[in-house]
C-alpha cells in the first residue's frame, strides 16, 4: 500500500501518454469538430492573487504559452462567433478548429493573456460578467477566501462566532486556526458551499463581516471598460455574457432574476462596447430549461462546462468545453491529454 500513490502517478502518466498520442487532435475527422478551451486566471505562482485562487482556476502565463503554441500546431483557432456563423450559414468550415475562452473577466487575462494572444495572433472570447466590470465587487469564492484568511490572521479567535457556523466542514482537513486554509482546504470548502444559492451566500458573508466589524482588503481583480475595448478593438477578443451577478441559473431561480441576468446583461455589454455579443456562459455550467430557452431567444450559442467536443449536430445553446489549469496542464503531453477529452 506504500507504494499505491507511486503505482497511480504511473499509471496516470501512462494514460496521459496514450491519450497524446492518439487523441482526436491528431486525426482527421470525417466531420468538422470544434474543441472550445475554457479558461479563467492567468497568473504567475508567485503572484500575490494567486495565493488565495482555487487549484482549478489558473494557469501560470508560461504555460499558456505553451498551450496556445501548442494549439496553433494543432487546429485552425477562430473566434467562437465565427465557428457557429459558418455552421449556421453552411460555409465551408475547417476540419479541426478550436476557440478559447475565458470566464469572468478577471483583470490578469488583460495582464498576461493577452500579449500571448497579440504575440501569437490568436482569437479568444471573454465572457464578461457585466455588472461587476470596473467594479471592486467580488464572486463569492473570493469574498469566502478573503475573510477567512482576514479572520485567520486578525482575530483566530472569533472562530467560535455563531455567524461562522455554516462555514465549519470537518471533512476538509482544516483547522480554522490563525492560518488560513490552504488551496486545496479552500477548494474542498468552496465544494460545500455550493449546496446554498449564490444570494444565501452572499447575505452571510455580509452577516459576518457586519457582525465581526471585518475590512477585508482587496483590489479590483475584474477588467475595467477601458481594457474591455481596448482588446475588442485589436480585432482580436470578442465579448460574450456571463450574467450580471454570476448567478447559477438553476431550477427554481426566480423568473425575473433569470431575465435580468440573460437579458440585461446582453444590453449592459453591447452598451459599453458597441460590438453585438451573440455568445453565452452560463455560471458553474448550471442551466435550467427556462434558463437555456432565454438564451436561445437572446444569443446564436452558449458554452457549458461539459466536458467534450462539439459537432455540427451539437446543441449550439449547450455547447461543451474542455476546463484546463494548471494541475492538470503543466506540460506538452499532459495539456494534448486533457484536450483530448479522454481523461
Amino acid at each position: 500500500m506504500a507504494n499505491s500513490p507511486s503505482v497511480k502517478r504511473i499509471v496516470k502518466r501512462s494514460l496521459q501518454h496514450i491519450a497524446a498520442a492518439f487523441g482526436p487532435h491528431r486525426r482527421t475527422p470525417k466531420e468538422p469538430v470544434l474543441l472550445v478551451l475554457m479558461y479563467h486566471r492567468i497568473l504567475p505562482e508567485n503572484d500575490t492573487r494567486a495565493k488565495l485562487e482555487e487549484p482549478g482556476m489558473m494557469v501560470t502565463p508560461e504555460t499558456f504559452r505553451m498551450h496556445m503554441q501548442l494549439v496553433k500546431q494543432y487546429f485552425d483557432v477562430l473566434p467562437l462567433s465565427q465557428w457557429i456563423d459558418y455552421k449556421n450559414n453552411d460555409k465551408a468550415l475547417p476540419p479541426r478548429c478550436c476557440a478559447i475562452t475565458f470566464d469572468d473577466g478577471w483583470a490578469d487575462n488583460y495582464e498576461f493573456a493577452y500579449p500571448v494572444l497579440k504575440e501569437l495572433r490568436l482569437p479568444a472570447t471573454i465572457f464578461l460578467v457585466s455588472d461587476m466590470i470596473g467594479t471592486n465587487r467580488l464572486f463569492w469564492p473570493e469574498r469566502v477566501a478573503h475573510t477567512l484568511a482576514t479572520i485567520a490572521n486578525h482575530c483566530p479567535d472569533k472562530w467560535n462566532d455563531p455567524c461562522l457556523a455554516w462555514l465549519k466542514f470537518n471533512n476538509i482537513g482544516y483547522n480554522y486556526g490563525s492560518t488560513p486554509p490552504d488551496k486545496e482546504q479552500l477548494s474542498a470548502l468552496i465544494g460545500q458551499i455550493k449546496a446554498l444559492t449564490d444570494e444565501d451566500i452572499h447575505s452571510r458573508l455580509d452577516n459576518i463581516a457586519a457582525t465581526l466589524n471585518l475590512t477585508i482588503q482587496t483590489q479590483p481583480a475584474l477588467l475595467g471598460w477601458d481594457q474591455v475595448i481596448e482588446m475588442h478593438q485589436s480585432g482580436l477578443i470578442e465579448t460574450g455574457s456571463h450574467t450580471c451577478n454570476h448567478i447559477r441559473l438553476t431550477s427554481g431561480q426566480n423568473s425575473d432574476t433569470l431575465m435580468h441576468e440573460v437579458i440585461d446583461s446582453h444590453s449592459t455589454i453591447e452598451k459599453n462596447t458597441g460590438a453585438p455579443v451573440t455568445a453565452f456562459c452560463y455560471p458553474n455550467g448550471d442551466h435550467c430549461p427556462e434558463a437555456v430557452t432565454l438564451v436561445r431567444k437572446n444569443y446564436a450559442c452558449a458554452v457549458t462546462t461539459h466536458k467534450g467536443w462539439n459537432t455540427c449536430h451539437t446543441n449550439v445553446h449547450t455547447m461543451n468545453r474542455i476546463a484546463i489549469h494548471e494541475d492538470i496542464s503543466a506540460d506538452e503531453t499532459a495539456f494534448l491529454a486533457r484536450i483530448s477529452g479522454w481523461l
